[in-house]
């Protein structure tokens, strides 16, 4: 890590302990200030900042002054919201699972500070027409995500994803993940939230889909960090352990332990620890990007390509290629929810997509594949194997 990052990590390392950050010498404020924010805790070092003093210290500009009480306001309304969409949900006798940003940000010191942009809420099959009607009547615009699973619902500052799954595209689950309504427990009336081992379990395989994807930045981590710092007096490691080992995530489980007894000290360690030369890697690949690591379409096209590459050598490029121009019906629906249940029209289903993606990007898919570095993909799979990652 840079003396930035290594800064960055300091600071929420305090605020996970409630102590004052140890700086000792200044940095420059710009670079500081970009990097929290990509990573969105710049809230969090605004906070610290200005609570013990060091805003001067490391020279730090105007908005770093002001960004706490920007992040608190945003989020006090978000939150304001959700609560009145929660209380309409009971309203309407509408069981209802939170879970994610809403649950994580309790775990928070301060729980204004752990943004969140769409709030994930679960809800049953049998109930979607009923809280799509109330939605609609609520004044919000919407759209199917994930083939039909999730649909999506925005209105000014609020932004909802009512799912009916708890699975999706590239998630690793276990069989008992499926029955996910049997790990629930009461908040009040129809509201319910999972239980600590199932929710933890599930943040994981959250984070590692995302790890194996475009990447999983700082925040992703200090979720964690703080949630295992909140309920390590009830909380059942070893149920998580198995949970997640029958999802084959037990290696990046010890991977994620070790990660924040690093950064964050959290007291639990992992069973297995990793090399010097690993965790410098790791941490690169933690910082490569932002909070949900390199979203830049060009970039993620070319993560995709070294991930085929990986698997298949030189023949996963025609592979690759293929698939962009005849994607399989689950992405074909997934993309174009017209198409969900309707497999007989997946020749059709290729014209529209080949027609789009043409539209939006050209050859420059095609371009990437054959650009593909081999070696590269091939190391990069090592290192995904090695820290538990494996596909």
């Amino acid at each position: 890590m840079n003396s930035t990052e290594k800064l960055l990590i300091e600071i929420l390392s305090a605020f996970v302990n409630e102590r004052k950050p140890r700086i000792t010498t200044e940095y420059n404020a710009t670079e500081l200030y970009e990097l929290a924010k990509a990573q969105s805790v710049s809230g969090i070092v605004g906070y610290m900042l200005n609570k013990y003093g060091f805003t001067e210290f490391i020279g730090a500009e105007k908005r770093f002054k002001d960004i706490f009480d920007k992040t608190v306001a945003q989020l006090v309304r978000k939150e304001f919201y959700a609560q009145k969409l929660l209380l309409k949900l009971n309203e309407n006798e509408i069981p209802h699972i939170v879970f994610k940003g809403l649950v994580v940000k309790d775990s928070y010191p301060v729980p204004q500070l752990r943004t969140y942009g769409d709030i994930d809420i679960i809800i049953r099959k049998s109930d979607r027409e009923k809280s799509h009607r109330l939605m609609c009547d609520s004044g919000f615009a919407w759209e199917l995500m994930d083939g039909g699973d999730v649909y999506s619902y925005k209105k000014a500052v609020e932004h909802y994803e009512l799912h009916t799954t708890l699975n999706s595209e590239k998630t690793k689950f276990s069989k008992r993940m499926n029955s996910f309504w049997d790990y629930t427990k009461s908040r009040g009336g129809f509201t319910y939230e999972f239980e600590n081992e199932f929710h933890l379990s599930y943040l994981i395989s959250h984070i590692e889909k995302h790890f194996y994807g475009s990447g999983a930045g700082v925040r992703m981590y200090l979720d964690i960090a703080l949630f295992l710092k909140k309920h390590k007096d009830n909380l059942d490691l070893a149920k998580v352990r198995e949970i997640l080992k029958e999802c084959g995530l037990e290696r990046f489980f010890d991977s994620t332990l070790f990660l924040c007894n690093k950064w964050f000290g959290i007291e639990i360690k992992p069973k297995e620890e990793m090399s010097d030369e690993l965790f410098n890697e790791f941490c690169r690949y933690t910082f490569r990007g932002g909070v949900f690591g390199i979203q830049e379409k060009e970039s993620c096209n070319e993560n995709e390509v070294r991930q085929a590459v990986s698997k298949r050598g030189r023949a996963g490029k025609a592979v690759l290629l293929l698939s962009h121009i005849f994607p399989p019906y689950r992405e074909v629906r997934r993309l174009y929810p017209f198409f969900n249940g309707k497999p007989y029209l997946l020749p059709f289903g290729w014209c529209v997509h080949f027609f789009k993606a043409a539209k939006r990007s050209g050859l420059k898919n095609i371009k990437q594949i054959a650009k593909a570095d081999v070696e590269k993909a091939k190391s990069e799979k090592e290192f995904f194997d090695q820290v538990g990652s494996k596909r």
